[in-house]
């Protein structure tokens, strides 16, 4: 998961189309291809999650995190045609502690453990011969964890009106609207991420849930994969398994040694599963409030090799320093042409986004 409750992401219709016209104009008027020619970064990182066929047609609030199997496809061949190795993340470590002249590297990683990533991603990867690292959460595997944005957009798109008791009462929502439910989404996950304590937020999710008959374990179970699929997955030569906590939590939110307990045991009981322990690890949320200074040493302390955020950005030499805080691109399911996309890989936007600083790790 991206962002504060994924809301940075959840644009609005104006947002949205001003940020296409934005990614339109820089690959039309071939700005970001100018640039590309003079950008000393070694690469990317690149964020997936879902990989449906109908991702076009899937509505707030979580539209932007599926895409559609053709345009993953798209993606990869894109980066190719543009000079991309794709790589693994172990060789793109490699790559950046001993970089190559103009060698620019992609690695391609899949967040949370999605059944679609089998059955839809996998079968792209293979044919185009595109090494990717899945980050999974056992705890969304086993239950004790669930995918409780995922039941709180089937709550707003469900539901006309509802009410959310807060710190100070009932508070009636109106979601009457397309607009109206991308704001009640957008309001309830900022007061959970801020207001309601990381180990209270999920059982509040699940029981404002059950009120209105959504079953967030249910949605989860149809939505990850088993520890079988995980296995099948993690047979593929393509594909490395990375850890994602236990139980898919705010990092920074949680005492120091709850922390280091979320990502050791996730490591552990990955290794248990799957035979062998994961050397990568992906922050949930992964934004500056859910994952930091604090957090990139707890992973570096715990031995990970790699460890990435969704701070967006390239990658640079001087990222040899800092491998626990790799920046990551989100490949958003709202801009799924190549005029939107493109831009994206010359590094111009994220250099804007990151006040023309290279790095992006405090």
């Amino acid at each position: 998961m991206d962002t504060p409750g994924k809301s940075a992401f959840l644009m609005g219709t104006t947002r949205t189309r001003l940020t296409r016209k934005i990614l339109a104009g820089l690959s039309i008027t071939g700005l970001e291809r100018i640039y590309q020619q003079l950008d000393p970064s070694l690469g990317v990182v690149l964020t997936f999650h879902r990989v449906q066929p109908g991702a076009n047609d899937i509505r707030i609030p979580n539209a932007h995190l599926s895409i559609e199997p053709d345009f993953l496809a798209g993606v990869i061949q894109l980066l190719r045609r543009r000079g991309f190795e794709i790589v693994s993340l172990d060789e793109l470590k490699r790559g950046i502690e001993n970089p190559i002249a103009e060698r620019r590297m992609a690695a391609l990683t899949f967040d949370d453990g999605f059944k679609d990533n089998l059955q839809h991603a996998l079968p792209i990867l293979e044919a185009e011969a595109a090494p990717a690292t899945v980050f999974s959460a056992p705890g969304l595997i086993e239950g004790t964890a669930a995918l409780w944005w995922e039941g709180l957009g089937a709550l707003v798109m469900q539901q006309d009106y509802f009410t959310f008791t807060g710190e100070k009462g009932p508070v009636a929502f109106d979601c009457t609207t397309p607009s109206r439910k991308e704001e009640c989404f957008q309001s309830l996950v900022e007061y959970l991420v801020f207001r309601v304590p990381e180990e209270q937020m999920q059982t509040r999710v699940a029981e404002l849930c059950w009120l209105y008959k959504i079953d967030v374990d249910e949605i989860t179970r149809e939505a990850i994969m088993t520890w079988d699929e995980l296995r099948q997955m993690a047979a593929s030569p393509y594909i490395t398994i990375g850890a994602h906590t236990m139980n898919h939590v705010h990092l920074a939110r949680l005492p120091e040694e709850t922390a280091r307990e979320e990502i050791q045991q996730s490591a552990l009981v990955l290794e248990a599963e799957l035979g062998r322990r994961p050397r990568h690890l992906a922050y949930p949320y992964g934004y500056p409030h859910a994952a930091a200074k604090r957090e990139f040493d707890l992973a570096k302390d715990l031995r990970f090799d790699v460890a990435v955020t969704t701070r967006p950005g390239m990658l640079f030499e001087d990222h040899r320093d800092h491998m626990t805080a790799l920046p990551r691109i989100s490949v958003n399911g709202l801009y799924q042409k190549n005029r939107y996309f493109a831009p994206l890989t010359s590094g111009l936007p994220s250099l804007l986004a990151n006040g023309f600083s290279r790095l992006n790790v405090a």
